[in-house]
């Protein structure tokens, strides 16, 4: 009976396990390693022994459902070599690349894959993650507490039964699945797993029937004591883990499916049945296969052809320089590259150097001619294919040079697997098929074929935009999305899409793509309707602030309650809104809705649609605010509050909000945290004032007299009188704004009598009492004529200016 035809008949995971034993000799348990006090840790690391020709879909529904592996986001072979290099000694340059790799860790969900012992850097990686996950550890009660979810990483080591065979004994028990090995410590200068692995992959080099009775044992080799020696493992055990691992993450890349299937048989239908055969080039942009970035220090001549194999597939690499071996190799080669401006002649003194430098690096390759020209040719073969329709598959990192581009390392990954992808080439090839519409329009032939065919490539070009802004998500790289998505050189634009904006609103820390999504025009009023709204409430990651002040504080209801009722929004968010500010009916479902839909009431004409479109995205930014002052947000209020069209009137908002949340803080620290929240928005409000003062005088005593529908008709000094900010209604143009308001229209005007001048105070009583020298002192000036308003911005400006010199000569 073939595999799948098993698998059909057993659909649970523990009898589709049954069918690797049976099909590919394998068995499965633990690894207890021994510590540095010489016993062996509970904790154990589950490893699977099984053949290196183990079908691929059974060995990944093996990982998702025996060893519960949660589907990574991202994928990253790490090869090098099994001999530690001096680099590794420089402790900054370990800890600085440790710190890289814990940043890594932290941003995303991800798979790493090495060759699992414990030297170079595989043990370096080890060690971060169990430097990480020390600190998760003790950081336990706070993470639940916040109910804040980590980002899980796996670690998986590759090996070879050769290559530890001399101190793991995997064939003395038989036809027991689950099993315990002891690893003990290892020897000065003999090969070990690394204990910081969290997975093991042991290979076998030949299929075993276990049903038999008769295993053939092998005999034990030993390794020499040095560096050197450690290189010289069996050359047969590497090209079975190289084989494996080439094939291995060639259908982790390309064919894996990206959600995980509860049986084999759904697995084996989604990846066989609905796939097409698989191709050198990778298509990450369907929902089969992750995206995935190589990281190269040191390594081999086997290490050389396995990096020409993923560039032939398009994976983008990352090369550590300064590391030796076939890292500094491939830098070497590619500076040479770069250096002849990318031209190399079959006769060229270049392939000459290349060589010397292979001669120079591996010595066995001096009686193998062939496998020195087969390495040389790869390592030319990479170089050249490096740079490919826009797309760069090489990237170099010094580790020699600055330990600051370390520490960044999560951020240099990110940027060679954004710029290993294939935007540009859909971009490309989109822009072919349009000029080849237009002639096929002049011939008058069918354009079908073709428009179904953009519209694959555009869909897949979208696909695969969206995938790599989901990874600068991720990881909280605003400033990659911005330059290798946003500003693509491809002519063609992409729009952000509702569920990424969710991310960047909900998840803390993210609130810079909240501002590069709208300076790339995300339209607010589309996407926030009454359901998105109650949906930001539910799914906010801390509601603790919300719960307490508002809904138990503000309205006296139980904050247990997790669910929101539908009429939340006009009811309970209004009446908070109103106790908080004065204002009524800040929320209408009804509008929100309709706007969200695109239906405008109003003006019908072309301006009038637009003036409501305008409204509306105001309206939607101001809820949004509104929504991240009760959360108690108070960058992502800021980032908002930034692109508002009416900015005076919302910084007054929430300074009245955070002034009246402060005393329903039951913490001392949180009061007065919430009271600076609330003075910063003020001052933004006045300095805005100021400034616009300044730069246009006659405009501001308009703004401060409009009325701003959105909050009840009151106009901008009412609302500052209403919250109660001093320092906006003690501002010198409120205050002549309130001087002129007072006098309504009447203003004392000078008239030249030669040597002789009145002052104000002398002609108002003059005018009071004898009547008739009104006519020549005071001004009746009709409203919304241009002159006297200028001449009373002009007078409150040397008014301010006088002020000015008076306090500086007082300080003085």
């Amino acid at each position: 009976m073939s595999m799948t035809e098993t698998a059909s008949n057993n659909k649970k995971p523990e009898s589709c396990n049954r069918l690797i034993p049976q099909e590919y000799g394998a068995y499965w348990g633990r690894f207890k390693f021994k510590d540095t006090c010489g016993e062996y840790s509970d904790e154990g690391r589950p490893f699977l022994y099984v053949d290196d020709q183990i079908d691929l879909h059974a060995l990944y529904h093996f990982m998702i459902n025996e060893w519960k592996l949660e589907t990574p986001n991202i994928v990253v072979p790490i090869y090098s070599s099994t001999a530690s290099h001096k680099s590794f000694k420089n402790g900054k340059m370990v800890e600085a690349l440790k710190k890289g790799i814990r940043n890594v860790v932290n941003a995303s969900k991800i798979w790493f894959i090495t060759n699992g012992f414990d030297v170079g850097m595989p043990q370096l990686i080890g060690s971060a993650f169990r430097d990480e996950i020390s600190l998760r550890r003790a950081n336990e009660a706070l993470k639940k507490k916040l109910d804040r979810e980590q980002k899980t990483s796996t670690l998986i080591g590759i090996v070879c039964e050769d290559e530890i065979k001399n101190f793991v004994d995997l064939r003395s028990s038989k036809g027991n699945l689950k099993k315990e090995l002891k690893i003990p410590r290892s020897k000065y200068g003999q090969l070990s797993l690394n204990s910081d692995h969290t997975h093991f992959i042991i290979l076998r080099k030949s299929q075993i029937d276990f049903s038999s009775a008769n295993i053939s044992e092998t005999k034990l080799t030993t390794t020499d004591t040095n560096d050197k020696s450690l290189e010289k493992i069996t050359a047969a055990a590497q090209r079975v883990t190289n084989k494996f691992r080439n094939r291995f993450e060639a259908f982790l890349h390309q064919e894996a499916p990206q959600k995980q299937a509860t049986t084999l048989t759904e697995l084996q239908l989604t990846t066989t049945d609905t796939l097409p055969a698989a191709s050198n080039k990778a298509d990450s942009s369907n929902e089969y296969g992750f995206p995935m970035i190589c990281i190269l220090l040191q390594g081999t001549t086997e290490t050389i052809e396995l990096v020409y194999r993923k560039i032939q597939r398009e994976v983008p690499i990352v090369v550590l320089k300064g590391t030796g071996s076939a890292a500094d190799l491939i830098a070497f080669a590619y500076e040479e590259f770069i250096a002849k401006n990318k031209k190399i002649s079959e006769n060229d003194f270049f392939k000459v150097e290349l060589t010397q430098y292979l001669l120079d690096e591996y010595s066995e390759l001096k009686d193998n001619n062939f496998k020195r020209n087969e390495i040389r040719n790869y390592v030319m073969s990479i170089v050249k294919e490096v740079d490919k329709e826009g797309r760069k598959f090489l990237s170099f990192v010094d580790i020699n040079s600055t330990t600051s581009s370390l520490n960044n390392f999560h951020k240099l990954i990110l940027s060679a697997l954004l710029q290993g992808t294939n935007t540009y080439f859909y971009s490309l090839c989109l822009l072919l098929l349009f000029f080849f519409n237009l002639g096929q329009k002049l011939v008058s032939v069918k354009k079908t074929d073709v428009t179904l065919k953009s519209d694959r490539l555009l869909k897949k070009r979208t696909d695969q935009l969206g995938a790599n802004l989901r990874l600068t998500l991720d990881w909280n790289l605003p400033d990659l999305a911005l330059s290798d998505i946003f500003q693509l050189d491809d002519g063609m634009t992409f729009s952000v899409t509702a569920e990424l904006f969710d991310m960047a609103i909900l998840e803390e820390n993210l609130e810079a793509f909240v501002d590069l999504f709208l300076d790339r025009q995300f339209v607010l009023h589309r996407y926030l309707n009454s359901k998105k709204f109650i949906y930001l409430f539910k799914k906010a990651k801390d509601k603790d602030f919300f719960t307490i002040t508002s809904l138990e504080g503000l309205l006296g209801l139980s904050g247990d309650d997790e669910e929101l009722p539908e009429e939340f929004v006009e009811s309970h968010l209004n009446e908070i809104v109103k106790r908080l500010t004065g204002i009524k009916d800040i929320f209408s479902k009804v509008e929100m809705n309709c706007n969200a839909m695109g239906i405008y009431y109003g003006d019908k004409s072309d301006n009038g649609v637009q003036k409501r479109k305008a409204i509306a995205e105001e309206r939607a930014l101001q809820h949004l605010v509104i929504y991240a002052v009760l959360m108690n947000r108070h960058q992502l209020a800021k980032i908002l509050w930034k692109h508002s069209s009416e900015p005076i009137p919302l910084a007054l908002i929430c300074y009245m909000m955070f002034k009246n949340l402060g005393p329903y803080c039951h913490e001392t620290y949180q009061k007065s945290l919430i009271k600076k929240r609330a003075q910063e928005f003020s001052d933004w409000a006045v300095g805005i004032l100021d400034q616009l003062f300044h730069e246009d005088n006659v405009r501001i005593f308009v703004m401060l007299s409009e009325k701003n529908r959105n909050w009840n008709n009151m106009t901008t000094i009412q609302l500052a009188y209403h919250a109660g900010n001093k320092e906006f209604v003690a501002h010198a143009v409120c205050q002549k704004w309130v001087t002129r308001k007072f006098y309504g229209n009447i203003t004392p005007q000078e008239v030249s009598w030669g040597l002789f001048s009145f002052p104000k105070y002398l002609k108002i009583i003059l005018s009071a009492i004898l009547i008739f020298p009104m006519y020549f002192w005071i001004s009746f000036s009709p409203i919304g004529k241009a002159s006297p308003v200028s001449e009373k911005a002009s007078d409150v400006s040397d008014d301010v200016k006088q002020d000015a010199e008076k306090e500086s000569k007082l300080s003085g």
